[in-house]
């Protein structure tokens, strides 16, 4: 029991980074349950992704949280691809998913933007995921790790 008050620790601590990135100095329940239902998932799969951004985006109680989105999104002067083509992307993004670096599965989720919104806290989520079976040391931030893996993907 201890080595799991311990782990949720670090990941609240990370979710508590997470939501820096947003601007946001703190973080709700609902995140908090979405940051342990990532960590106690064995594998994620496209139900799993959904619940997350349910959970995370409970208390914006919007008619699109927990699903993909019906509209077109851009981010900065990208525009992520037509609303049309993302259950298809998400499919083969969940079965590519195990044979990713948390690097990679981050990057490849958020050029989908599946999501009207919370793709960045679902990105990290899913960055989570991929760094705890990676043996990742949660004792740099969130940005810290991120950083060292982008640059160790450019060696």
């Amino acid at each position: 029991m201890k080595k799991l008050t311990v782990a949720t620790d670090r990941f609240s601590k990370f979710a508590l980074d997470s939501n820096l990135i947003e601007g946001e100095k703190f973080f709700t329940s609902m995140q908090a349950e979405a940051v342990l239902f990532t960590f106690t998932s064995n594998r994620l799969s496209l139900s799993d992704i959904l619940i997350m951004h349910e959970l995370c985006g409970k208390h914006i109680e919007e008619h699109w949280v927990g699903k993909f989105r019906d509209c077109n999104v851009s981010v900065g002067s990208y525009t992520a691809p037509p609303p049309n083509n993302v259950p298809q992307l998400m499919r083969v993004f969940v079965r590519d998913l195990r044979d990713m670096s948390s690097w990679q599965a981050h990057n490849r989720f958020e050029k989908i933007h599946p999501f009207e919104d919370l793709n960045g806290r679902i990105g990290r989520l899913i960055w989570l995921h991929k760094a705890v079976t990676e043996g990742y040391n949660f004792k740099l931030s969130f940005l810290h790790a991120y950083y060292y893996q982008t640059l160790n993907n450019f060696k």
